[in-house]
């Protein structure tokens, strides 16, 4: 009595060979987790940059580290971000490299900025290059050989890193990560300055349409933006002064110059086609590098380069 049904029937039945069937307890172990797939999206995580409260996700997917902007201040809101594009597995769609160039134009054109600069160095380099190439696929390995066939051309250290700089700020813009470039040494710092002499040698041999602009900028050191931006509204012929207005200098700090007789009596004999001081042919001035080149041939050995920042130079050092 009060021993198991079991036992009491395996020793009323049973053979002494038999060894009892006890049931054993089974128990479920869990199971594993699922092994990631070379596409999900893994290593996740949220971040912010200084100086912005805009979230950023970071992620890795078939091997490679992403970093996308959400768009967003709100970190519940950004947490959906990422949560969507772990379910979409898949790379951010972000268009052509010659959007982004586009949208640096742009971005020069809202800031005042030297926009024709900008224009040039775009067109003349990055874009023929980069434009048609989908932004994700600028890696560093795309910058070098870019860096390294810019150098087989001859072109300056400078320039290069201009180049790298604006293609940065691109992508900036557009917040998407771009590559870490180190910059090119640069060494070709200008020292050149014209003597009064050699500058009224130089003078004489000018088109018509940029005596007045060279004047100007050898007695005031204004830079050349700076110059070809000066509107009539601007000038005082009177009282003999320019106004450069805050945003169109380098420093973004509007001056006043005083302007010397000369300068006020060859202002005067400008006509006034444009809103713009400086034209040529009606329109705004903005190429000085044609008549220079033409008024350095016209002069001979004595000035065999002009460039137009050592009016500055030379400005400076006269005041």
């Amino acid at each position: 009595a009060g021993t198991p049904l079991e036992w009491r029937n395996w020793q009323t039945h049973g053979t002494q060979n038999q060894v009892p069937c006890l049931k054993q307890p089974t128990f479920s172990a869990p199971s594993p987790p699922p092994r990631p797939n070379c596409d999900i999206l893994h290593h996740m995580g949220l971040y912010q940059r200084k100086e912005s409260s805009v979230w950023w996700m970071s992620y890795t997917i078939g091997g490679k580290q992403v970093r996308e902007s959400t768009g967003t201040a709100d970190k519940q809101a950004a947490k959906v971000k990422l949560a969507e594009r772990i379910a979409a597995k898949r790379m951010p769609a972000k268009g052509t490299t010659g959007k982004l160039l586009d949208g640096l134009i742009l971005d020069y054109q809202l800031n005042g900025q030297d926009v024709d600069w900008c224009k040039r160095y775009v067109e003349k380099h990055l874009r023929p290059v980069f434009g048609h190439v989908a932004a994700e696929a600028i890696t560093k390995d795309a910058i070098r050989d870019f860096i390294a066939a810019k150098s087989k051309a001859g072109s300056a250290n400078a320039s290069i890193n201009r180049c790298i700089a604006l293609l940065k700020r691109a992508f900036n813009i557009a917040e998407i990560p771009f590559p870490k470039i180190e910059k090119l040494k640069e060494n070709n710092v200008r020292t050149g300055f014209v003597e009064n002499d050699k500058f009224w040698y130089f003078y004489q041999r000018l088109p018509q349409h940029l005596k007045a602009l060279s004047l100007f900028a050898y007695e005031t050191g204004c830079r050349r933006s700076e110059i070809t931006s000066i509107k009539w509204s601007q000038l005082d012929l009177q009282f003999g002064f320019v106004r450069l207005l805050p945003g169109e200098t380098k420093n973004k700090e509007g001056r006043v110059i005083p302007l010397s007789p000369m300068a006020v009596f060859l202002l005067n004999k400008l006509p006034h086609v444009s809103e713009y001081v400086f034209t040529y042919r009606n329109k705004r001035l903005r190429n000085f590098k044609t008549g220079g080149a033409a008024a350095c041939k016209a002069a001979g050995k004595r000035y065999k380069t002009f460039l137009f920042h050592d009016l500055r130079r030379s400005a400076v050092r006269n005041m």
